[in-house]
Formats: structure tokens, sequence, C-alpha cells
């Protein structure tokens, strides 16, 4: 009887090894690829795809209602001889320099200012912001006003002070060298809020008891900068600036809203003179070559930043050599 039931008992189904698609399904490092998914999407089709046509476009003749023929790097060879893309590139590096050592240096100020105890500290953070919120085409239409040659604030206050006479006028956006420093200034102007509210939120991570032990060993306010706060923000630092330099290299807003590249192309940008030549003149080939143009320039700052970051072993709780 006992051989019946157990012969009547159903065998038992034999174990299945997981498939790629099980093991894909309880892998938590795949399922965080699958997660990426639509973010990789995105960047294809809105920064690979478009950054590939822009090549492939800058080694054409291609122009605004025709198509283009393969010509290889003539366009380059072309720009390398270009006077007017020299000077935008040299003014480019020299407006990314200026104006990004200024930014960093009054919005570190500014940041190490509003960490401390002062009141109305909150009124003045938001304040602060003031510069980075406006729109971009507000602040340019403002500053165009602020550098006009009749109705200049700087001029009324330099005849106020007697530096200038009373009919005097200073044409800021017409002479080559003051319309560079006035779209400098007002690049200056606009990005030290990001800096500032970035370093700000930096230092907050930083531990009071850090500065209590430098205290009682006797250092110095600049003393407990240089050793403690800087070496603390170095990481955001680098981060902050390589941001504030991809920006302020590809600002375009500002610029093409101040002078369109005026006078006599002085304060064009790659950007700008890739606008004009592409678009406004309808060269896309060459357009397209002084945007792809850009690009070494921003890999440049992005591995700098990358490199040094890489660099900072104390962040691994290594020495830093």
């Amino acid at each position: 009887m006992a051989t019946d039931t157990l012969a009547l008992k159903p065998a038992r189904a034999p174990i299945r090894e997981p498939s790629a698609w099980d093991r894909l399904r309880v892998n938590r490092n795949w399922l965080g690829a699958w997660f990426m998914v639509p973010a990789m999407a995105f960047l294809l089709l809105f920064l690979a795809y478009p950054l590939g046509l822009g090549m492939w476009m800058s080694l054409t003749d291609m122009r605004i209602g025709r198509g283009g023929s393969f010509i290889g790097v003539e366009n380059y060879v072309y720009l390398l001889d270009d006077r007017d893309f020299l000077r935008a590139t040299g003014f480019t590096l020299v407006y990314t320099f200026i104006a990004s050592i200024f930014k960093f240096s009054i919005g570190l100020y500014l940041a190490v200012l509003l960490n401390n105890n002062m009141p109305f500290k909150a009124l003045i953070r938001a304040v602060v912001l003031i510069p980075f919120i406006v729109p971009t085409v507000l602040s340019a239409v403002a500053f165009w006003w602020i550098f006009d040659t009749q109705f200049s604030i700087f001029t009324w206050l330099l005849q106020k002070w007697g530096i200038l006479g009373k009919n005097q006028l200073i044409n800021w956006l017409g002479d080559p060298l003051l319309a560079q420093g006035s779209v400098i200034f007002a690049n200056i102007w606009r990005g030290i809020p990001f800096i500032a509210i970035t370093l700000l939120a930096g230092l907050q991570t930083v531990s009071p008891s850090l500065y209590e032990a430098a205290t009682l060993d006797g250092a110095s306010k600049w003393q407990m900068f240089r050793f403690v706060t800087y070496p603390l923000l170095t990481p955001i630092i680098a981060v902050v600036m390589t941001f504030s330099v991809l920006f302020t290299f590809t600002d375009f807003q500002l610029i093409w809203a101040m002078t369109r590249g005026g006078p006599v192309n002085a304060t064009h940008l790659m950007a700008t003179l890739s606008y004009q030549r592409g678009i406004l003149g309808g060269r896309l080939g060459e357009g397209a070559a002084i945007a792809t143009a850009m690009v070494p320039f921003l890999l440049a700052a992005i591995m700098i930043s990358w490199f040094g970051l890489q660099r900072r072993k104390w962040q691994q709780g290594e020495n830093n050599d």
C-alpha cells in the first residue's frame, strides 16, 4: 500500500537555471542601468546627435537652402587665416579668464561673508541671487542702457566727481576696448551669485569643531581659511568653476543683446561669430566649424577639473602628496 501511495505522487519538476533576463531583473547594478536608459536616450537625442551633426556639417560647404558636399577640413583651414575668427577666439579666452577670476574672487568673498552671523542674513542672501534670477536678455538690456553714450550712469558719476567735463561723454559701447570691458563687467555681475551661493552651501558643510580646534591651536583667520576652509572647499570649487568656465566660454545672449559682436567685431565670442556666419550669413558649414572649434577648449577645461580632483587623494582618506 505504501508503495502505491508513493507511486501516485507527482514527480518533482527539475530546478530551472535562471535565465539572463532573470539575472538582469535581480541584479542591482543592471537595475540601475535600466533606470539610466531614459536619461541616456535624452542625452543621445539632444546632445550627442546635434554635436555629431554639427561636426559633419563643419566638413561640408552646406548653406541655408541647399545641401552641401563634403570638403574635408577646408572650413578649418579657412578659419586659421580669418582675422575675425582669430580675434573672436582670443577675446573668448580673455573674456572667460578675466570674468572667471573676478567671479570666483568676489563670489568666494561673499560666501565667506554670508556664512558669518549677521543681521538680515536671509534677506541679503535673497538679494544676492537677484542678478542670477533675472533673465539674461533683461540684464543685457539694462546694461545696454547703463553703458549708453547719452544716459550712462557711469558717465554721469564721472561728471559729478569732476573727472569728466559737463558736456564730455564716453562712448562705452562704441569704442572696441571699452566695449570689451563693458561686456566683461556685465558677465561678472551676472555670474557672481551662482558661485557665491554654491560656495556658501559648501561652507555650511564644514564642521564648526574644526574651527574650534584651529582656534585652540592659535590659528589666525587667514590660517583657518588656508588650512581648513580652502582644502575642504576644493572639490566644490573645482565643480563650480568648471561650470562657470563652460557658461562663460559659451556665452551668447549677453553679448548678442548688448553689442551683437560690435563695434568692428571687437566683442564677438566664438558662439556669436558662429551664429552670425552660420545663421545670419547662411554659411552653415563655416558656422558649424566655428562652433566645433569650441569643443577642444571646453574639453580642456573639463579635463583640468577632472584630473585636479583625482589628485586630491585626501578625498579617499589618503595623504595628499
